[in-house]
C-alpha cells in the first residue's frame, strides 16, 4: 500500500479527545507543552485511538469487561491518561494509578473529536466536518510489560537513579510550566504540584506514562462496517505511520488527524520476537500522544505515548506502546486480578450492554504483517536491511567511550572512526588526560555527559600493534590505550570479543580500522556501494547512539535523506579530466552521540557511506538532522585492504589533501575551494587538518609533546 492508501484507512480509527474543567489557579496545564486557559477554566488534549464495535476481530476481554461493569453500550475510544489525570478528584488525582472508578472533578467536560464521514446519521451533513461527541472517562489501565520497557531506558547503568539524564514528556512542557510557575507567582497549589511530579521515581514515571484511559462514547454508525488487523512483529526499519492532532485544541481546523510517517528505529525488550514498546524514528509533536500508529499494510501496530527525553536538551525519542503489550497485559488474568474492582462498580447495566459483545482467543486476532511491497521512498528491502543491521557493531574503549563500527570482511575487520581511538585530535579527552576542543564528532562517553579523563585500564593493545601502521604519526599514542572491545549482535544474543587497532588515518578523513581477535563462524558483512546518492535519495543511519552499551540496547536506526553530495576537483592521474569526486555527504536522517563510526545505507541496503560527525549550535547542543557522512568512493582504498590485506594501499589516506580538509573543517567562503582564491594572512582561518598534523610533527619529535601542541590549536566552525 502506498502512504496515501495507508492514510486514508487509518484516518477512521483516529480522534482527538478533549477535557476542559475549572482551574481558577491556572495549575491543571502543569507538565503540559500547551494549553488554553480561559475564564478561570482550562483546556488539554490528546490524540486518541476509535475502536467501533466490530472493528477488532478478537478486542482484549478487559474492554469488554470495563464497558459492561459501566453499562456502556457504545464505542470507546482510547488515549494517554495524562489528558485526564489534573483533572481527576483531589485523592485519586494525589496517587495516581490504575482507577477501574475514575472520577473528574465537577463540571469537568470530556468530548472526541472524529471525522465527520465517521459519524453517519448522527453527523451534520450540510456542514460535512468533523464534530465533536460527548465521551465518559471509563478507566485508567496500565500495561505492565510497556512500562517495564520504559523503566530500562530511565534506570540504565549509564544514569544512574539519582542521576538520569532521562525523562518522559515532551521538551515544550518544560518551558510551559516555567511560564505557568511565572504566571501564578509560585503559589503553594503549584509547588505542591511540582514537589509531587519532581518526586516521581522513574518505576511510578514509566507507569504513568504508559497508562491508557479507556473513554466511552455514542456508537459510530457508518454504511460500510469498518475492520482493522493488528500487526504482532516489528522489525527495525519496519514503515510506521502515525494519525495524530498535534497542538490540536490550539486550531482542530488545522491540525485535527495529522499526518507523519517513519521507521521502527528500535525494539523492546531487546532480542526479544514480541515487542512491548517499540522507539520510532517519526516526527511528533506535543498532542499526538495517545495516536495510532500503523505499518505499511495499514495494520494496528500501536499507541504513541510521550517520549523519552533527554534532560537539559531537546533531544526526544518518540515511543510507541505495541497493540501486541496491550492485548497481552489485559487478558483473562488481568481480568481476575482486578474483579473485585470491576464487581464494587455501581451496577449501572442495561439491556443494550449485551450488545458490546467482545470475545477472547488465543490469538487476539493479530496478524503478522509481513507481505511484500514495492520500494519507495519510506520501504527498504526487509533482508537487505537486517543483513546491513547485523553487520553494524558497538565499539568500546575502556570503560567510558564508545561508538560504532562496521564489519568488512569475514576475517572480522571492522571499520570505524578515528576520532573514537584518537578523541583528542577531535575535541574529546585524550588517552592522557587532555582536553581539546577541535571537532565536533559523534562519539560519546558513558559519563552524565562530561568529557571526563580516561581511567588508566590494563592494555589490550601491545606496543606492535600500535606501531604497525609506522608511518601514522598518532599511532605512538597507542602505547597508553585502553582495552578495546567489539560486540555483535546476532539474534536474540550478544557477544563481546577484544579487538586490536589496524590503522588509523593521520589524514583528512575520520577513518580507522580494527581487528577482531575472535571472529565468528557467522559474521554477516556489509556489502558497499560504490556510486553515490544523488540529493533527494533515501537513506537510513544505524547506529549505537545515545543509551550506551550498559542499555542492553540493539543498534537504532532513523530514516531520511541524502540533502547534499559535496565534491572536489579530481587529483589522481587515473581518474577522467574534469571529474568531482564525492568526499562528503550531508543527511536529514537523525544521528546522535555514539552513532560515530555506523552505516549509512540507501534503499536497497547497500552501504553508501560511514558516518562520522554532525553539527552543533554555538551553545553545545547538536543538531540531530544535519549530519556528514563519508561516501564508500572516497573509502575505496579501505574495502580494496579489506579485500587482499595489502596495508601499503592504506598509505594514500596518510597524504594531505588541503581542500578536502577544508571540507570536513566546514571551511568558510574564503577558502579556495568555495571561491577560487585564498586571502594571503587567513590560511590559519581554515581548518587544514592533514597540513595542521604536518606542521606539528617536528614539535612531537623535538619534545614539546602532545600538551604543547595542543596549546597551539586551532578552532574549528563546528
Amino acid at each position: 500500500m502506498e502512504p496515501q492508501e495507508i492514510a486514508a484507512a487509518a484516518r477512521r480509527f483516529a480522534a482527538m479527545a478533549r477535557i476542559v474543567g475549572p482551574d481558577p489557579k491556572a495549575v491543571k496545564m502543569r507538565r503540559h507543552a500547551f494549553h488554553l486557559h480561559q475564564s478561570g477554566s482550562t483546556s488539554l488534549s490528546a490524540s486518541a485511538v476509535l475502536l467501533p464495535r466490530g472493528a477488532l476481530a478478537d478486542p482484549p476481554p478487559l474492554l469488554g469487561r470495563v464497558c459492561a461493569a459501566h453499562g456502556h453500550a457504545g464505542d470507546v475510544a482510547l488515549t494517554a491518561a495524562s489528558l485526564v489525570e489534573p483533572f481527576l478528584v483531589a485523592e485519586q488525582r494525589d496517587n495516581p494509578g490504575e482507577e477501574f472508578r475514575p472520577r473528574l472533578v465537577p463540571e469537568a467536560r470530556l468530548d472526541v473529536l472524529v471525522e465527520h464521514e465517521d459519524l453517519g446519521s448522527t453527523r451534520d451533513i450540510k456542514s460535512g466536518a468533523p464534530q465533536w461527541l460527548s465521551a465518559r472517562l471509563l478507566a485508567m489501565v496500565d500495561v505492565p510489560a510497556s512500562a517495564e520497557s520504559v523503566l530500562s531506558l530511565l534506570k540504565h547503568e549509564d544514569s544512574p537513579i539519582g542521576g538520569s539524564s532521562w525523562d518522559v514528556g515532551w521538551s515544550l512542557s518544560n518551558v510551559n510550566q516555567k511560564q505557568v510557575e511565572n504566571d501564578i507567582r509560585s503559589s503553594l497549589e503549584s509547588n505542591r504540584n511540582n514537589a509531587s511530579i519532581e518526586s516521581k521515581d522513574p518505576s511510578t514515571l514509566a507507569k504513568s506514562a504508559t497508562r491508557i484511559a479507556i473513554l466511552g462514547i455514542p456508537t459510530l454508525t457508518t454504511d460500510n462496517a469498518r475492520h482493522i488487523d493488528v500487526s504482532v512483529m516489528q522489525h527495525r526499519g519496519d514503515f510506521l505511520l502515525m494519525v495524530g492532532s498535534p497542538f490540536g485544541i490550539m486550531s482542530p481546523f488545522h491540525f485535527f488527524n495529522s499526518i507523519s510517517v517513519g521507521a521502527v528505529a528500535n525494539c523492546l525488550p531487546p532480542g526479544t520476537v514480541r515487542s512491548s514498546l517499540l522507539m520510532a524514528d517519526i516526527h511528533c509533536l506535543p498532542g499526538t500522544e495517545g495516536a495510532p500508529v500503523f505499518d505499511k499494510n495499514s495494520c494496528l501496530v500501536g499507541m504513541l505515548m510521550q517520549p523519552l527525553r533527554q534532560r537539559g536538551s531537546s533531544i526526544e525519542v518518540q515511543l510507541v506502546i505495541t497493540w501486541d503489550a496491550i492485548c497481552t497485559e489485559w487478558n483473562s488474568k488481568k481480568l481476575e486480578e482486578l474483579g473485585q474492582a470491576l464487581c464494587e462498580l455501581p451496577d449501572e447495566k442495561n439491556p443494550d450492554s449485551k450488545t458490546m459483545k467482545l470475545s477472547h482467543t488465543d490469538n487476539y486476532g493479530r496478524c503478522v504483517s509481513c507481505s511484500a511491497n514495492n520500494l519507495n521512498q519510506y520501504r527498504i528491502s526487509p533482508s537487505s536491511l537486517r543483513e546491513a543491521i547485523s553487520s553494524v557493531v558497538l565499539v568500546t574503549v575502556g570503560d567510558t567511550s564508545w561508538a560504532s563500527g562496521i564489519v568488512l570482511n569475514k576475517n572480522g575487520l571492522v571499520l570505524t572512526n578515528a576520532h573514537l581511538l584518537e578523541p583528542w585530535r577531535f575535541g574529546r579527552t585524550s588517552t592522557l588526560g587532555l582536553q581539546n576542543k577541535i571537532t565536533s564528532v559523534a562519539g560519546e562517553h558513558l559519563s552524565d555527559g562530561e568529557d571526563k579523563p580516561l581511567q588508566p585500564q590494563q592494555c589490550k593493545v601491545s606496543n606492535e600493534d600500535a606501531v604497525k601502521h609506522e608511518f601514522s604519526l598518532f599511532n605512538l599514542g597507542f602505547k597508553r590505550e585502553k582495552r578495546i572491545s567489539v560486540r555483535l549482535d546476532q539474534g536474540e544474543s550478544q557477544m563481546w570479543c577484544d579487538a586490536s587497532v589496524v590503522f588509523i588515518s593521520r589524514g583528512p578523513l575520520d577513518v580507522a580500522l580494527l581487528q577482531m581477535e575472535k571472529v565468528p563462524t557467522e559474521l554477516n558483512v556489509i556489502r558497499p556501494e560504490f556510486v553515490c546518492p544523488t540529493a533527494g535519495s533515501s537513506v537510513y543511519v544505524v547506529g549505537h547512539g545515545l543509551l550506551g552499551p550498559r542499555s542492553g540496547l540493539y543498534s537504532s536506526l532513523s530514516s531520511g535523506v541524502v540533502s547534499k553530495v559535496v565534491k572536489i576537483p579530481a587529483t589522481q592521474p587515473s581518474e577522467a579530466d574534469n571529474m568531482d569526486i564525492p568526499v562528503m555527504l550531508q543527511t536529514t536522517a537523525a544521528v546522535h552521540s555514539g552513532a560515530s563510526g555506523g552505516v549509512l545505507i540507501n534503499a536497497h541496503g547497500l552501504m553508501v557511506g560511514l558516518v562520522t560527525s554532525n553539527a552543533k549550535h554555538g551553545g553545545g547542543s547538536t543538531i540531530p538532522h544535519l549530519n556528514f557522512s563519508i561516501p564508500c568512493k572516497s573509502m575505496e582504498i579501505v574495502f580494496k585492504y579489506s579485500v587482499n590485506g595489502d596495508s601499503k594501499v592504506l598509505g594514500q589516506l596518510d597524504k594531505p589533501n588541503e581542500v578536502l580538509s577544508s571540507v570536513w573543517a566546514l571551511a568558510p567562503a574564503s577558502s579556495p575551494f568555495l571561491s577560487g582564491s585564498q586571502e594571503k594572512g587567513r590560511g590559519g582561518k581554515v581548518l587544514e587538518f592533514s597540513k595542521f598534523l604536518s606542521d606539528k610533527q617536528e614539535a612531537l619529535k623535538l619534545g614539546g609533546g602532545l600538551e604543547e601542541l595542543l596549546k597551539r590549536k586551532v578552532p574549528s566552525k563546528i
